[in-house]
C-alpha cells in the first residue's frame, strides 16, 4: 500500500488516559468546529474501552441511526467491535453490531455528511430545541442557553424522500431503506445562513466528494512534512501528533459574517478564530501553526484582537462564548511577542493595549475572570512576588479560587515571562519606558528562588519565605497552594526567557546541569501517593512529568550551559518511551493537541524553547530525512541512521558549512536550505558549543 501522511494518522492513540483525560477519534478539518466521533454510553473517560455508541454528533444536535420501528433514541444504543472501527482524520467507519447498521462519517467546514446502510429510522435530538420541516429538508433551531447566548441552526436533508414526525425533544426521519445520506450545515448566525452554507458547501456533493475533499485538505497539510526513515509505528506516531496539532483554535467564520461570543453580534469578517488553551497552546502548538500555517496564524493574532476590541480585555483561555477563567497567565503576550520575532504582521499596537491592561489592572490570581488588581497583585508589582499563604492560613481574598487557591510561585515564574513578552512588543512599537519597565519585571523570577535551598520557593506578604516549604509535596493537591499541577522540581525551570540568568542563580552552568540530572533521576516516593497529589504529573522519569506542559522545554536547557548531547539522549528517550502507536500512546492530556504538538516539533530534532525569540534548539531527529514545505521554500534535514536509532550528533552543515551551534535561527529555517546532521551511537561533547 502506498502510504500517505494522512493514511498514516491513527486516530486511536492517546484514546486510554494514563491517569485523566483520553483521547478522541476526531474527524474534522483543521480548526474547524465541525468535528465528529462517536458519542459512546456510558461516558467512558478511556474511549478506547467503549463498548457501545449512543450518537452521532452535528453540532448541537444528535443523529441516532436506528431500525425501521424505532420509537426512542435513548433506546437505540448498540455495542460495536473497536477492532473493527476504521478512522482517519477525514473520517470514520463503524458498524453498530445490535441494529445491523453501518455508519460512515465525514465532514466539511461548517458540515456533517453521514452514510447509513441498514437504518430505517433517523433521530435529531437536541434538548430544548424547535423542530420544523419542509418538503426535503429540516429545520432545527437551538436556543441561546442558561450559560450561553449563543444560538445556533441546522439545515438536514437526506438523500431519499423520508417522512418527519415532530417529537417532544427530537425528530423522528423514516420512509426510506437501504443506504442513505444524512447532509447538514451549522450556522451559529441564522437558519438562512445555514441554508446559505449548504449550499457552498454540500449541495450536489455525496459523501464520497465530501470525504475525499477533506482528505485532499489534510493530505496538503500534513504533507507539509515528509519524512523518511524510521519505523512504520514511528511514522503513525508522526503524523497522529501532527494532526492533533491543528485542531483549535476554531474558525467561527461564515462565509462573509461571524458571530461573537465577546460581544454577542454578528460582524463583517470571513474568519474568526477562538477556543484556544492558551496556557497549553502557547508552548509548541502555536510555534507549530506559526511555522507551518503563517497566513491562517496571521487570522488567529487578528481574531485575538477583535476579542479584545469587542470585549475589553485580551483573553486568556478564549471560548467560543467569551473567555474562561482557566489556568493562570496573560499568554496572548506570547503568541504576540514570538509573532513579533518571526517576521508575522499583526495589530501590535491594540494587542499591545490588551496586553498592557492584563499586566497592570487585572488581577493575577488563577482560574479567576476579568478582575480589578488587589493587595495581593500589588505586592508583585512593587516587590516583585505573587504573595502567598503560610501553611494553616487561611485566605482572606474573596475572589481566590477555594481549589485552584493562589498558585503563587508559578503566578510570579509565568508573569515574569508574560511581562518579558510584553517588553519585546512595547519595544517594536517605541515605547521605550514600558520596554524598561517589563525587561525589569521580566526579571522577577530571581525573587522566589531561595539559594539556601535551591528551589523557587514561595513567599508571604511580609516578603518571608513561607514556613515548613517541601519542594516536592508541598503546596496541597497539585501544589496549587504554591505552583501549578507540578511541583517545585518542575518549576524551578520555569525561566525559559532568561536561562543563562536562572543557571547564574543555581552557581553556573556545571550546577544547573546537575540540578536537571537530578531532576531526572530523583524517584518519587511512592508512586502511589504522588499521584494521588499531582495526577496532571504523568510520564514520570524521576521528577521530570513529560505528562504536562510545564515540563515540554526542561530537556532542552543542556543545549544552553554545554551540554547538547544530553538533550539528545533524554529526547530520544522520552520520545521512545512515551509517545508510541497505541492508546497508551500520549503520556499526559492531550490539551487539545498541545501534547501532540510537543512530539511534532521535537520528532524534527526542533523545538521553540522560548516563543518571542526566532530560534529553535536542536536536538535528535527520529528520522533519516525531514522535508519541510515553507511556502514557497523547503528546508531539509538530513540525520542518516537516526531512524535507526542513532541519537548523538557528531557533526553538522548547514548550506555545506560546518555550523557547531545547538541552534537553528528561523530565517535560516524559513529561507530554505539544508542541515545535514552526522549521527552516531556515541555523544560528541565537543559539539554544539558555539555561540555564533
Amino acid at each position: 500500500m502506498n502510504m500517505t501522511p494522512a493514511s498514516y494518522v491513527n486516530p486511536y492513540i492517546g484514546t486510554i488516559g494514563h491517569l485523566l483525560t483520553s483521547t478522541r477519534p476526531i474527524a474534522a478539518l483543521p480548526h474547524s468546529y465541525a468535528t465528529s466521533f462517536p458519542t459512546v454510553t456510558p461516558n467512558v473517560m478511556d474511549y478506547y474501552i467503549a463498548e457501545k455508541i449512543a450518537s452521532f454528533p452535528i453540532g448541537t444536535l444528535r443523529a441516532v441511526f436506528a431500525p425501521a420501528g424505532a420509537e426512542n433514541p435513548a433506546k437505540a444504543v448498540s455495542r460495536f467491535d473497536m477492532s473493527a472501527v476504521s478512522s482517519h482524520p477525514y473520517g470514520y467507519a463503524v458498524f453498530l453490531e445490535d441494529s445491523g447498521i453501518a455508519v460512515d462519517a465525514t465532514t466539511a467546514a461548517h458540515s456533517f455528511v453521514y452514510r447509513s446502510e441498514g437504518a430505517g429510522a433517523i433521530f435529531l435530538a437536541a434538548d430544548h430545541a424547535s423542530f420544523s420541516a419542509g418538503e426535503d429538508f429540516v429545520l432545527v433551531e437551538k436556543p441561546e442557553g442558561r450559560h450561553s447566548p449563543r444560538r445556533s441552526f441546522t439545515f438536514v436533508r437526506l438523500s431519499k424522500p423520508f417522512r418527519a414526525e415532530i417529537r417532544d425533544g427530537f425528530v423522528l426521519l423514516t420512509g426510506f431503506e437501504g443506504t442513505v445520506e444524512l447532509s447538514a450545515s451549522l450556522s451559529y448566525i441564522s437558519a438562512d445562513k445555514a441554508r446559505e452554507i449548504y449550499g457552498i458547501e454540500l449541495e450536489g456533493r455525496d459523501f464520497d466528494a465530501v470525504q475525499a475533499a477533506s482528505k485532499a485538505v489534510w493530505e496538503d497539510l500534513l504533507g507539509r512534512v515528509k519524512i523518511r526513515g524510521g519505523t512504520e509505528d514511528q511514522k503513525t506516531v508522526y503524523y497522529t501528533a501532527l494532526y492533533r496539532s491543528f485542531g483549535k483554535m476554531y474558525d467561527y467564520g461564515e462565509y462573509g459574517n461571524y458571530y461573537s461570543g465577546y460581544d454577542n453580534a454578528v460582524h463583517a469578517g470571513d474568519s474568526f478564530y477562538t477556543v484556544d488553551q492558551l496556557w497549553d497552546s502557547f508552548r509548541s502548538m502555536h510555534p507549530l501553526q506559526l511555522l507551518l500555517e503563517p497566513k491562517r496564524h496571521e487570522k488567529m493574532l487578528a481574531s485575538y484582537v477583535e476579542m479584545y476590541r469587542q470585549s475589553g480585555a485580551m483573553p486568556s483561555f478564549p471560548s467560543a462564548d467569551g473567555d474562561r477563567p482557566c489556568m493562570l497567565g496573560f499568554h496572548a503576550a506570547s503568541l504576540f511577542a514570538d509573532a513579533l520575532s518571526k517576521g508575522i504582521p499583526a495589530d501590535y499596537g491594540t494587542a499591545y493595549s490588551g496586553m498592557k491592561r492584563n499586566a497592570t489592572e487585572i488581577t493575577m490570581l488563577p482560574w479567576v475572570a476579568d478582575k480589578p488588581a488587589n493587595e495581593l497583585d500589588r505586592c508583585y508589582y512593587e516587590n516583585g512576588f505573587f504573595p502567598a499563604l503560610d501553611p494553616g492560613e487561611e485566605e482572606w481574598i474573596p475572589e481566590a479560587d477555594s481549589f485552584e487557591r493562589r498558585q503563587s510561585v508559578a503566578v510570579t515564574l509565568e508573569h515574569a515571562y508574560d511581562d518579558w513578552c510584553a517588553a519585546q512588543v512595547a519595544k517594536h512599537l517605541g515605547l521605550e519606558e514600558d520596554y524598561a519597565f517589563f525587561m525589569r519585571r521580566g526579571k522577577n523570577y530571581e525573587k522566589v528562588y531561595n539559594k539556601e535551598t535551591g528551589f523557587m520557593t514561595a513567599r508571604n506578604l511580609k516578603g518571608e519565605w513561607v514556613c515548613d516549604f517541601d519542594p516536592m509535596r508541598g503546596g496541597g493537591q497539585g501544589g496549587r497552594a504554591w505552583f501549578a499541577e507540578c511541583n517545585a522540581y518542575t518549576f524551578n525551570f520555569s525561566v525559559w526567557h532568561d536561562i543563562e540568568g536562572l543557571a547564574s542563580l543555581m552557581g553556573g552552568p556545571a550546577a544547573m546541569a546537575d540540578r536537571l540530572d537530578e531532576l531526572f533521576t530523583m524517584p518519587a516516593p511512592g508512586k502511589y501517593g504522588f499521584l494521588n497529589q499531582f495526577p496532571d504529573s504523568t510520564g514520570l522519569m524521576g521528577m521530570f512529568c513529560m505528562g504536562n506542559e510545564p515540563s515540554f522545554h526542561i530537556p532542552y536547557f543542556y543545549n544552553y550551559i554545554g551540554k547538547p548531547w544530553m538533550t539528545q539522549r533524554r529526547l530520544r528517550t522520552i520520545m521512545d518511551l512515551w509517545f508510541t502507536n497505541s492508546p497508551l500512546g500520549i503520556c499526559g492530556d492531550e490539551d487539545s493537541g498541545a501534547m501532540s504538538s510537543w512530539l511534532a516539533f521535537s520528532a524534527l530534532g526542533l523545538y521553540p524553547v522560548c516563543p518571542g525569540k526566532p530560534e529553535y534548539a536542536l536536538s535528535s531527529p527520529l528520522f533519516d530525512e525531514i522535508e519541510l514545505s515553507l511556502g514557497e521554500k523547503t528546508f531539509t534535514i538530513r540525520a542518516e541512521g537516526a531512524g535507526d536509532g542513532l541519537r548523538y550528533i557528531r557533526s553538522a552543515k548547514l548550506n555545506g558549512k560546518n555550523y557547531d551551534r545547538a541552534f537553528l535561527d528561523h530565517r535560516d529555517l524559513t529561507a530554505g536550505g539544508e542541515l545535514v546532521l552526522e549521527m552516531s551511537a556515541r555523544p560528541n561533547p565537543a559539539w554544539g558549543l558555539s555561540k555564533e
